[in-house]
């Protein structure tokens, strides 16, 4: 390929050439062209004599239909068109088909437009599109993480929901996370040092010919070195956009996913919390005499304290008629835009309302503000708020869609607060401690900085919300080929915790306009799925934003974008670069080396 490109090249400077001598052809003519001296006819063309009297510029005369073999430089032209017809297999964007199956294009097209017009294609050729940005090398960025050499890098999507993973997420949350990342603002500094530090090895330089711009766009709009995969979209030529963007909107809160598909961290967090997901990952079945010995005191300020074991509460709940079977979701704190840090199942379990009641009911104490839930191997002691335990929405659940927990969802039991942040969900989770020492409920922040309470999303450093509300489209890779004239869903999910979500609009000419979709009233307990169905009427590329609005008025504070390639002829796989690896893909120089090798 770099042969040829090459070649490509050399004919581009020889062109180039001859306009340098043809731009000294119009002041020669201008100057030989004086008093009654008539222009002379291009060799080997015959006008018309309207024509002629055109080129000759008589007095009254208009250009309207003038041949345009009449034009000096045409042949020039002619030879400009032809150099990059030549070429445009080799400028044209490549097409890769994903270890997913799925055909991707990273690159909108516009090559043929621009050649028709004697013009260097310019997202391929001047912007380098195709080898920049975290994609250009990294197949799949969840992948990357889950196969990072000497770390146990926590994955931030559920592998089902097939969220696209991009360096938003990875900002998410190495930008301002005090408590769970022990460096504050040290993206810039890791990924700087992963890439071109003892352990890259010269890899990035050597063999991806990787440079500061492979990751960067340099402006010179005051804000310094931005990065590529965030500002490209609107800098690609070759994107259609869309005015008031039309399609068939609808939402479900019902559709729920396996236990096994949960979203969990596990395998970032405690000791604890790695053996019960290594337990699962190796597949390693649980005894039942766990869940037969496991013990649940609830004590604080309540009347009358007492432990009992699992078996025997589950027994007396059940045929009390107080347990409770219902479809809730659990939506990490830390879930980015763009991001799968969700759930939608269907949990059984008894209400801690209940469980107080069978411990004589609330101490008569006015300072009670919560109840905190305390993990058996003591890492966790969170609070939940009263107006939860009290209005039903708190549960000591023991299955979920009516099968036991597996070993990373907590088994045999864990809490689970609905509306809120999971933090207080605490696995295997062993004791209710009524208390007088709960944190401000209201106060996001503190519970945010010191870990405690359900501060109900992330913030940055100046107390913003960066997540809530959270607007996501699922299961769109960077440049997803889509058949053109074909209705195409995009499917996706809207969440902000506590709050209900009033609306979700959605926008294809980068927030220009907006067409705004209204959802009732919805379960706040309950993830809100969506299905956007649209349908593209000519051959481009595409970019879909989409944000959401709560009752109380919060705009989502990060946009995603996602681009699609709508095509009139879907290419099959044998057309495309076939990526065999969901993570570091081969180095392209390699290949063209191999090529030029053969040549």
């Amino acid at each position: 390929m770099h042969a040829q490109r090459k070649i490509a090249l050399v004919a581009v400077c020889a062109l180039l050439g001859t306009v340098g001598i043809a731009g000294c052809a119009p002041q020669t003519n201008e100057a030989l062209a004086t008093g009654d001296q008539q222009t002379p006819q291009a060799e080997g063309h015959e006008y018309t004599d309207e024509q002629q009297s055109i080129i000759d510029g008589e007095e009254g005369t208009v250009y309207d239909g003038i041949s345009l073999d009449a034009y000096p430089g045409k042949d020039y032209l002619d030879g400009m068109h032809d150099m990059w017809d030549a070429n445009v297999d080799q400028w044209a964007p490549e097409l890769r088909t994903l270890p997913s199956g799925q055909i991707v294009q990273r690159t909108p097209s516009e090559l043929a437009e621009r050649a028709r017009q004697g013009k260097t294609p310019y997202n391929i050729f001047r912007l380098n599109n195709d080898n920049r940005g975290c994609n250009s090398c990294h197949a799949d960025l969840d992948a990357t993480l889950q196969h990072l050499a000497q770390t146990m890098h926590p994955s931030p999507n559920s592998p089902a929901l097939d969220a696209e993973m991009t360096v938003d997420q990875c900002l998410f949350c190495h930008t301002y996370s005090p408590g769970y990342i022990p460096t504050q603002y040290e993206f810039g500094t890791l990924i700087h040092n992963i890439h071109y530090g003892l352990e890259a090895d010269g890899q990035f330089e050597d063999e991806y010919k990787g440079n500061c711009y492979s990751c960067h766009d340099a402006t010179n709009d005051g804000e310094g070195m931005a990065l590529w995969d965030q500002t490209k979209f609107e800098r690609l030529r070759g994107v259609t956009k869309v005015e008031n963007v039309e399609g068939d909107f609808s939402i479900d809160q019902e559709a729920t996913m396996a236990q096994e598909d949960m979203f969990n961290m596990d395998a970032w967090n405690r000791l604890y919390d790695r053996m019960r997901s290594g337990a699962e990952y190796a597949d390693t079945p649980m005894p039942q005499s766990l869940f037969d010995s496991w013990p649940i005191t609830v004590d604080g300020e309540v009347n009358s304290p007492y432990t009992a074991l699992l078996p025997d509460l589950v027994k007396e709940a059940e045929a009390a008629g107080v347990t409770v079977t219902k479809v809730s979701k659990e939506v990490c704190n830390w879930n980015g835009t763009g991001a799968g840090s969700v759930s939608n199942v269907e949990i059984t379990g008894i209400p801690v309302s209940w469980l107080i009641e069978r411990a004589g009911g609330y101490a008569d104490n006015a300072g009670i503000n919560g109840v905190r839930v305390m993990r058996a191997d003591g890492s966790s002691k969170r609070a939940m708020p009263l107006d939860k335990v009290d209005g039903g929405e708190a549960f000591l659940v023991y299955k979920i869609n009516g099968e036991q927990l597996t070993a990373a969802n907590g088994f045999p039991c864990t809490n689970w607060c609905e509306g809120v942040d999971p933090e207080v969900n605490s696995k295997q989770m062993n004791e209710y401690k009524v208390v007088t020492d709960a944190p401000d409920f209201d106060d996001h922040v503190y519970e945010f900085e010191h870990h405690d309470g359900n501060p109900n999303g992330w913030i940055d450093a100046d107390g913003n919300w960066t997540n809530k509300p959270n607007a996501t489209v699922l299961g769109v890779p960077e440049g997803l080929v889509i058949q053109n004239g074909q209705p195409y869903t995009f499917h996706g999910y809207v969440d902000a915790y506590d709050e209900k979500i009033a609306s979700v609009e959605f926008s294809m000419d980068f927030g220009k306009t907006w067409t705004k979709h209204d959802l009732g009233d919805t379960d706040v307990n309950k993830l809100v799925w969506f299905d956007f169905t649209w349908t593209p009427q000519e051959e481009s590329a595409y970019c879909l934003q989409l944000r959401a609005t709560t009752e109380s008025g919060l705009v989502s504070p990060q946009i995603q974008t996602v681009m699609v390639n709508a095509k009139d002829a879907m290419p099959a796989a044998d057309e495309t670069v076939v990526i065999d690896t969901p993570s570091l893909v081969a180095p392209k120089t390699a290949a063209a080396e191999a090529a030029e090798g053969k040549e």
